[in-house]
């Protein structure tokens, strides 16, 4: 893929796989967040939480040649979906992890990786967003904190994608360096 000469509002995520992808984006639709439905279905491992988004004038071959490096040795990770979690303050509904440990690690080994972000007021909290579309009435809420989507799922993919909303108004996610998780199961 080619470099792209800057990053901008440059997010590190893993790519939620199917079916997995396809209930949550159902899921997206029924809450009649259309926004949240047109991004991808995802874990965010550097973003809007915990480390901020990647720190624009940075090499982008060195910055992927570091992503590459942690993939190669990070085994794909097995996940499933929690509860669902209400952030504090807001309309922004997410379904948490059952096991945040990988996710967790993961996350830290790219903080420490060298590469530079920019801050992020947020503590890391691994999630899945559903909704932020405001207002939720309380019953509405309560219809959310319900749902479930069971089964396991294994993330294999990592990708630094920029986020953005175009002149016309659409949200745009173009993917700018993707690695697969490599590395042997611990």
């Amino acid at each position: 893929m080619k470099p792209v000469a800057e990053f901008h509002n440059a997010h590190i995520i893993l790519d939620m796989p199917s079916p997995a992808a396809e209930e949550i984006k159902r899921i997206r639709e029924r809450l009649r967040d259309e926004f949240r439905a047109s991004l991808p279905v995802e874990i965010t491992l550097a973003g809007s939480s915990g480390i901020g988004v990647l720190e624009p004038g940075q090499d982008p071959g060195e910055v992927f040649s570091i992503l590459d490096a942690i993939g190669a040795e990070t085994a794909p990770i097995t996940g499933a979906f929690g509860s669902v979690l209400r952030f504090p303050g807001t309309d922004i509904f997410v379904f948490t992890l059952q096991e945040e440990g990988p996710f967790r690690l993961l996350h830290q080994r790219i903080a420490d990786s060298g590469l530079r972000f920019q801050q992020s007021p947020f503590p890391y909290t691994p999630h899945c967003t559903l909704s932020s579309c405001s207002p939720v009435s309380e019953s509405e809420a309560e219809e959310i904190y319900r749902l479930q989507v069971p089964g396991e799922f294994i993330l294999d993919t990592l990708s630094v994608v920029s986020m953005y909303v175009d002149e016309a108004g659409q949200a745009r996610v173009p993917v700018l360096h993707q690695v697969r998780l490599a590395g042997a199961a611990v």
